[in-house]
């Protein structure tokens, strides 16, 4: 113990013991200030709207930042997500992060409709046609999308409808203000788009979670 009051004797201890305490107030204030800054820019985020971009294959893809929430951040604010993480089966302290997509798909298809004749079932007979047979209206659609088929037969209408997509999703850092080049700092986006062109984005989010 007299040997550690001597060191105080020494001006160079003095000299490390304020550059000691210069450095964890630069890092306190440092960490203080990233605090906040993520706190603003997440308040931002849950104001911003979808954003549209050209890609360079002339699709429309959407646009948005990444939330960068605490677990118990995230808990509080979105309990339906924190629901759905749950019926999956996976423990809400071991998500690293969460996206939601809503969307829909308008297209409109034409079909030509064709004559065909099958087999009637036992006791259904029409007198305009033989008592064996039923006359349909049959219709087959296809293209990289969709697969839509049906019949018409009297006032009744069959449709079987299939459809296929896919969709990206990509989460990319970028400069918040690239014309201050190095000197602005980075921020986290999310873009999603599907192939099928048809397809509207209406919604997105991607949370990240930290502990």
């Amino acid at each position: 113990m007299i040997k550690l009051f001597r060191l105080f004797k020494f001006p160079i201890t003095w000299c490390l013991l304020l550059l000691t305490i210069v450095i964890l107030l630069i890092w306190q204030t440092r960490s203080f200030q990233q605090e906040i800054t993520r706190m603003n820019r997440n308040q931002e985020l849950l104001q911003q709207s979808q954003e549209k971009i050209l890609l360079s294959n002339g699709r429309i893809a959407s646009q948005t930042g990444v939330l960068q929430l605490r677990q118990k951040e995230f808990f509080n604010l979105f309990p339906s997500i924190l629901a759905e993480v749950r019926q999956s089966g996976i423990r809400p302290r071991v998500v690293q992060s969460a996206s939601t997509v809503a969307f829909g798909v308008q297209q409109r298809i034409f079909a030509q409709l064709k004559d065909s004749i099958a087999i009637a079932p036992k006791g259904i007979t029409t007198p305009a046609i033989p008592l064996d047979t039923l006359q349909f209206r049959v219709f087959n659609y296809r293209d990289a999308y969709y697969d839509v088929s049906g019949y018409a037969s009297g006032d009744r209408q069959v449709l079987y409808i299939s459809s296929r997509d896919t969709m990206t999703q990509v989460v990319f850092r970028r400069r918040k203000r690239r014309w201050l080049w190095i000197f602005s700092r980075k921020i986290l986006e999310q873009r999603v788009y599907f192939k099928n062109p048809h397809a509207h984005i209406y919604y997105s989010q991607t949370i990240q979670v930290d502990r």
